[in-house]
């Protein structure tokens, strides 16, 4: 029979492994980006987009050197929207090349080495 260390442990441990793997599961079923930029300038690249949350709030992401941060929300689809283009027209004054990405999808594939 366990003792209570070795029963705590267990819970810990048992957490510490399913914690992952309900994180990943519930990314997964997230509402799809109602709105993706892509813009390019030379050899960077950034991204802007706006994500719906299973709560109706939208928020704006942008992605800078690899790093995504969100840079604004709402309860209102139009002002996520306007954020977008907000970033967007900045980008395009400085020689930036955006293309919009939305419809693009992503699948797995399997590698035949």
């Amino acid at each position: 029979m366990l003792g209570v260390f070795q029963l705590r442990l267990l819970v810990i441990v048992t957490g510490l492994f399913l914690a992952p793997i309900a994180i990943a599961e519930g990314q997964s079923v997230d509402v799809e980006n109602t709105a993706y930029w892509l813009c390019k300038n030379k050899k960077n690249v950034r991204t802007i987009r706006v994500h719906i949350g299973k709560d109706g709030i939208c928020h704006t992401w942008y992605s800078k050197e690899g790093i995504e941060k969100s840079v604004g929300y709402g309860k209102n689809q139009e002002s996520c929207l306007s954020i977008l283009e907000n970033i967007k027209t900045n980008l395009e004054k400085s020689n930036w090349s955006c293309r919009d990405i939305t419809s693009t999808r992503i699948s797995s594939f399997s590698s035949q080495d």
